[in-house]
C-alpha cells in the first residue's frame, strides 16, 4: 500500500549517526518525494586481510506496545477500500554492475508437470506428491483492486489463510473453511483495514500469529497490527478470540507510512518487516512475550537498502534479508538474538539480467506490468549453515525468458557458495518463496506463465527440476501477487505447506478468483 496523498517537501538538514560514523540527510525518503533516494551507509567491501567482505553496523533502536483484547466479531463489517496496495511513486531499477561470470543457465532448465493422482493400487508416480489439496468455497470477484496475496498457517487439522482482504479458517483440515471478515473483529483504526496480511504458526508457544496492515489516514500516518492466540482459543471462538498489540508508523519514521510485510520465527524471537520511507525495517519480539499476552519489549532496525525483502524462513538465532547494489553485488543484511546492533555486508554474485520483466499470456496480455522493473529478493531460507536468497530477473544473457535467480550464501564467510536458476526457454517464473523441511530439503512456491500458459502456481523442491500444479488459471490479469508462501509443515516436519491462487471465469462468465491451500512433499 502506497498512499497517494501530497505530503510537503521537508527542510533538509544534516546530522551525524555516531554508530556508523556518517553522515545521512534526514529527510530522504523516496517512496514519498520523487527523486528523493534514502541515504544508507555505504558498506566498504574492500578486503585486503582475506577475511571476507567488511562488517558495517547500526544500532537498534527499542520500544513497548501493550496489549488489546477483542472477542465474538462485535465490529460491523467494512466495505473494503479500492486504493491500490504495495503502488510505488516512481520505479528504481537494480544498477548495472561490473560483469561477474557469462550470464547462463548454472542448472538444467524446469519442467512444469501436473500433479496427478496415482491409479489405484500403484505407487504415486512423481518425486512430489500433494498430501493435501483445498480450494476455498467461496471465490473472490474481480472487483477487488489487487490479487489476493494468500499466506497460509497450518497446526494439524485447524489451517488459517489470509488474502489481501480476508482470512479463513478450517478446524477439519480443510473439508470445510468459513471465511471471516477482519473488519469484524478488530476496531477499525487510521484509514481502515487494508491488505497485506501474513499468517504463521509458532509450535513452540502454540500460537497462531497474524499481521494486519491497516491504510494510512489523512495525515499519512498507519499501522501494523500483530494478534496472537493459542490453537484451543482460535477452535473455540471460530478464529474471533485475539490478544493483539499496534504498531503506529511513527514508531518508525514519523514522515511516513508503514507497507508490504514479512514474518520470521526463530528459537525465541519473531520477526516482521516492513518498508517505510526510510527503507527495510525489521522488528525483533521476544516469541515469550507474545505467548504471555503482555506488554511487547520489542527492538528494530533502522531503513536499510533492502527494498520490499522478505525474511529468513526456518531462521534459529539470526534472521537474514537482502537487497541489490548492483546486478552484481548483493547487500546482506542480518540480526541476531541478544545483540544491541544489526549489520550489513555487500556480496559479489554472479551478474544476471537486470531489464525489463514481460512475459505474454496466451491471449496477449503481459501478466509481468507491475513487476516490470522489481527485482526484489523475495525468497528467503536458512538451509543448514548456507542462506538462500531468491529474486525475479529479466530475459537475457543465456535466458530466453523471466526467471529466478537463486543464489546460495556462507554467513560464516560471506562468500557464494552457488548460484543456480529456476528457469525455462518458453515458460517465465516469477517469485519463488523458499523453506526448508526438517530434512534440509528446500521447498518453493512460484508463479509461472506464459509458453502456453496463463499465469498460475506451482510448488517444488530444488534439485528434482521441475514443479507441479493443482489447477491452472483460464485467463490473464496484468498484476500477479507478492504473496504465495511455502513454510515448512506442521503436522509432517517434512513436508511443507503452500498457497496460491487461479484466475478464472464462473459459469455466468464473471471473473473469478479461487484461492488454493497446499501440503506437499516427497
Amino acid at each position: 500500500m502506497r498512499t497517494l496523498t501530497a505530503i510537503p517537501r521537508p527542510t533538509l538538514t544534516l546530522r551525524t549517526i555516531s554508530t556508523l560514523g556518517l553522515v545521512c540527510l534526514i529527510a530522504t525518503f523516496s517512496l514519498f518525494v520523487p527523486g528523493c533516494k534514502p541515504q544508507a551507509p555505504q558498506p566498504n567491501t574492500n578486503n585486503n586481510d582475506n577475511r571476507g567482505p567488511r562488517e558495517e553496523k547500526g544500532e537498534v533502536k527499542s520500544g513497548t506496545t501493550d496489549p488489546k483484547e477483542t472477542k465474538g466479531a462485535p465490529y460491523p463489517a467494512a466495505t473494503p477500500s479500492d486504493r491500490i496496495p504495495n503502488d510505488e511513486i516512481s520505479p528504481r531499477p537494480v544498477p548495472t554492475g561490473s560483469p561477474v561470470g557469462d550470464m547462463k543457465p548454472g542448472n538444467r532448465e524446469f519442467e512444469i508437470r501436473e500433479a496427478t493422482k496415482p491409479e489405484p493400487g500403484r505407487k504415486y508416480q512423481h518425486a512430489l506428491f500433494f498430501r493435501d489439496y483445498r480450494e476455498l468455497p467461496n471465490s473472490i470477484g474481480s472487483a477487488s483492486s489487487c490479487c489476493p496475496e494468500i499466506s497460509p498457517a497450518e497446526n494439524g487439522q485447524t489451517i488459517m489463510m489470509t488474502g489481501n482482504t480476508f482470512m479463513a479458517l478450517t478446524e477439519d483440515g480443510g473439508a470445510n473453511f468459513s471465511n471471516i471478515n477482519p473488519t469484524t473483529i478488530f476496531p477499525q483504526v487510521d484509514g481502515g483495514f487494508c491488505c497485506d496480511q501474513v499468517v504463521v504458526y509458532v509450535p513452540r508457544i502454540d500460537m497462531f500469529i497474524w499481521l494486519l496492515q491497516y491504510w494510512t489516514d489523512s495525515n499519512g500516518k498507519n499501522r501494523i497490527r500483530l494478534a496472537a492466540q493459542t490453537t484451543p482459543e482460535v477452535r473455540n471462538s471460530n478464529g474471533t478470540a485475539w490478544t493483539y498489540w499496534d504498531f503506529v508508523s511513527d514508531t518508525f519514521d514519523s514522515r511516513s507510512s508503514l507497507d508490504y510485510n514479512d514474518v520470521a520465527v526463530g528459537d525465541s524471537s519473531l520477526w516482521w518487516t516492513t518498508q517505510n520511507g526510510t527503507g527495510r525495517v525489521v522488528v525483533r519480539i521476544p516469541l515469550s512475550q507474545i505467548a504471555a499476552k503482555g506488554t511487547i519489549n520489542f527492538q528494530y532496525t533502522g531503513g536499510t537498502e533492502a527494498l520490499w525483502s522478505h525474511l529468513t524462513q526456518n531462521a534459529r538465532d539470526t534472521v537474514y534479508w537482502a537487497g541489490h547494489v548492483s546486478n552484481s553485488e548483493l547487500r546482506v543484511y542480518s540480526m541476531r538474538d541478544g545483540e544491541g546492533f544489526y549489520s550489513w555486508r555487500s556480496v559479489t554474485v554472479n551478474s544476471w539480467p537486470n531489464g525489463t520483466n514481460t512475459a505474454t499470456c496466451p491471449d496477449g496480455t503481459d501478466f509481468m506490468t507491475f513487476e516490470s522493473w522489481k527485482h526484489y529478493v523475495f525468497g528467503n531460507a536458512l538451509q543448514r549453515e548456507s542462506v538462500w536468497f531468491a529474486w525475479l530477473a529479466a530475459a537475457g544473457g543465456g535466458f530466453p525468458q523471466p526467471h529466478v535467480q537463486m543464489v546460495r550464501i556462507n554467513p560464516s564467510s560471506w562468500t557464494r557458495e552457488e548460484q543456480v536458476q529456476i528457469w525455462n526457454p518458453t515458460i517465465a517464473f516469477q517469485d519463488a518463496y523458499l523453506s526448508t523441511n526438517n530434512q534440509g530439503e528446500l521447498g518453493m512456491a512460484v508463479a509461472f506463465g506464459s509458453g502456453g500458459f496463463f499465469p498460475s502456481n506451482a510448488v517444488g523442491v530444488w534439485g528434482d527440476f521441475v514443479v507441479y500444479y493443482p489447477r491452472l488459471s483460464t485467463r490473464c490479469v496484468s498484476r500477479w501477487g507478492n504473496y504465495n508462501h511455502s513454510r515448512r509443515a506442521t503436522v509432517n516436519a517434512a513436508e511443507w505447506i503452500g498457497a496460491g491462487y487461479t484466475n478464472e471465469k464462473n459459469s455466468s462468465g464473471s471473473n473469478i478468483v479461487i484461492p488454493h491451500y497446499i501440503r506437499f512433499g516427497r
